[in-house]
Formats: structure tokens, C-alpha cells, sequence
């Protein structure tokens, strides 16, 4: 599944490329729209470092990511994904503002096949609200459910990992985040972030929570030329679990570690955004 998303990725660069953008980004963070302008394209790489504690584990996480604006009000995202922005508080076509700019995407982050589990698909869902305010701040607030459903999820010793999430196959996760970004200068922006999630043990948000995040993070981003940018992002959170009975050992008889009901969390992601 992996190749075939790699191989998408690459072809819509590649056509994506073919087009002149109808029009620029500015250099300045605060001032970009909800969705791309027409014919332009945008790819992105996340590179998250994480460490936890009291379980002293880490890891790295790399997110890439990809747009393209189809009109100045509808983009392509990612691999199987649209966004449609249906309010915009600073249309670039002279329509009257809006409030605010408030976009919908649903799609796919991914779709496979396994001769073990069957189908497995990976369905995606938000909603996206802006409000640009003056010539220098920025706000943001979204609303994510991501998922992962697998026809036949094969025999699995349900636990918690390190990092207080759980090894169910159907799983799905809900995410509010917010964020208020300052210009500081042309090309410099500063802002803050803070989310919540909830993690379910099945496809549906609403079933029992298996564990529950929250986080906080300071962003600095920099457009150096209107065709990159560049953000670093210190943050730290809480991840909780509920307190509930869980398996003592593997089907072979491996004891299991059971894992605290919580567990705190450092982070730095860096991001670089391309545009054309």
C-alpha cells in the first residue's frame, strides 16, 4: 500500500508541475487562503522526533502531504482527498467576504489489500474554519476523524504500547486543534497551538475511548521566497488510557508489560512546504 501511495504522490507532482500557477503566495504566513489559488501545487514532508515518559520511549514520525488547487475554491488532497471551501472571509474572485472561510474534506489517506485481513481502507474526514484578522493574525480551528477499517482484523492480543495506543486493527481517531498565528515581519510568523483527541477501538468515533491526548505546542514559521516555507514546532501533552482490566500474557504465554495510565510527551516537528 505504501508504493501505491508513493506512486500517486509522484504522479500528481508530476501533472501538477505541467501547470503555471494562476497566481502567487505572499510572503507572509497570516495572509494564505484556506484552499490553494487554481493550478497551484503544493508538497509538503512533517518530521516529527517524540519522546515519552515515565516508559522513556521515542520515536520518529515523518507525515508527507500534497495539494492542488483545482479551482481557487475546491484542491486535491493528498492521495484520495478533496477540500471545499464554502465560505471564504477573503475571496480572491471580488465576491463579498464572508465571516469567515470554512472548508470540508472527505477521502482517503490510503486504500490496500491484505490476503490475511482483506481490504483495508483508511477514510478521512474534517472541517477547517480561518479567520484572517487586520493584516497580521491569523485564526485557525479544526475538526479531524481519521480512520482504519480492515474486512477480517486477524487474531491479535489486544494491549497498549509505550505510547498508550492501542493495538486494535479498526480503529479510529478524533482531533480538535486550534491555533492563532501573529505576523511578525514580511516573512517570520509566530503562533500557538493546542489540540485534543480521542482514540476509539473501532471505526466509529463514539464507541468506548481507548485513550484521550491533549497538547500544546509554539510554532516560528519562515517564507524566505513565496515558494517555501519553513516551520519549526516545540510542543508536550498528556496521553490518559482507562483504567481497565487487560490480557496478562500472548496466546504463548509471553508476559505482557502492563503499561501506566498515562504518560507525558515532548516533541519537535519540523515542516517544508513547497509551492508552484
Amino acid at each position: 500500500m505504501r508504493g501505491h501511495r508513493a506512486a500517486a504522490a509522484l504522479a500528481a507532482i508530476t501533472v501538477a508541475s505541467c501547470a503555471a500557477p494562476s497566481r502567487k503566495l505572499t510572503t507572509r504566513i497570516v495572509e494564505d487562503p484556506i484552499t490553494l489559488p487554481k493550478r497551484m501545487a503544493s508538497a509538503s514532508i512533517n518530521v516529527t522526533a517524540i519522546h515519552y515518559e515515565p516508559t522513556d520511549t521515542q520515536g520518529v514520525l515523518t507525515t508527507p502531504g500534497l495539494r492542488f488547487g483545482i479551482t481557487d475554491h475546491l484542491e486535491w488532497v493528498d492521495v484520495l482527498g478533496l477540500r471545499y471551501a464554502f465560505l471564504d472571509d477573503r475571496p480572491a474572485d471580488g465576491r463579498a467576504p464572508m465571516p469567515l472561510s470554512l472548508a470540508l474534506r472527505a477521502g482517503l489517506f490510503g486504500i490496500g489489500y491484505s490476503s490475511a485481513e482483506g481490504m483495508i481502507v483508511l477514510p478521512a474526514v474534517s472541517l477547517d474554519a480561518l479567520k484572517h484578522v487586520g493584516d497580521r493574525w491569523s485564526l485557525s480551528l479544526s475538526l479531524d476523524w481519521t480512520a482504519q477499517w480492515v474486512a477480517r482484523p486477524f487474531g491479535w492480543t489486544l494491549r497498549y504500547n509505550d505510547a498508550l495506543f492501542y493495538s486494535a486493527r479498526r480503529f479510529s481517531f478524533l482531533a480538535l486543534s486550534a491555533a492563532v498565528t501573529r505576523q511578525l515581519s514580511d516573512r517570520v510568523a509566530l503562533g500557538v497551538g493546542s489540540s485534543v483527541d480521542q482514540n476509539t477501538d473501532c471505526v466509529s468515533p463514539f464507541c468506548d475511548w481507548k485513550s484521550r491526548s491533549a497538547g500544546v505546542s509554539v510554532f516560528v514559521g519562515v517564507r524566505p521566497l513565496w515558494w517555501m516555507t519553513v516551520v519549526v514546532a516545540p510542543a508536550v501533552g498528556v496521553r490518559e488510557r482507562p483504567d481497565i482490566a487487560l490480557p496478562t500474557t500472548y496466546l504463548d504465554g509471553t508476559p505482557i508489560t502492563i503499561q501506566p495510565l498515562s504518560v507525558t510527551w515532548m516533541s519537535l516537528t519540523g515542516r517544508l512546504a513547497f509551492y508552484w
